[in-house]
């Protein structure tokens, strides 16, 4: 027995399709790059990421030894749900070596 659709059923069908593709569930940790916009002190220190700024404190979301600086570039890392979860500082390439005498 062979199934037809109608063209409702096919409507229905696309729209599945493209509402997976558009909306599909993202990894189980995303990171992408950001920036330290203000650095923890009396308040929350401030990081943007894609345009979005994410308050921050030292103690629960900063995994790296260095303190938070204004303008240091970072690693974000986000969950499933969008939430920011840890956030790393990204040693820039040629940064460190220009302080560093040449042997």
């Amino acid at each position: 027995m062979t199934y037809r659709c109608n063209p409702s059923d096919m409507q229905l069908f696309a729209l599945s399709i493209l509402a997976l593709t558009l909306f599909r569930w993202p990894a189980a940790q995303t990171r992408k790059r950001g920036k330290v916009l203000r650095e923890p002190g009396a308040g929350p220190g401030l990081l943007i990421v894609e345009g979005q700024q994410f308050p921050f404190s030292s103690n629960d979301l900063w995994k790296t030894e260095m303190p938070p600086k204004v303008g240091m570039v970072v690693e974000a890392e986000f969950n499933r749900d969008g939430q920011l979860v840890a956030i790393r500082a990204i040693a820039e390439s040629g940064g460190a070596s220009r302080s560093r005498p040449a042997s």
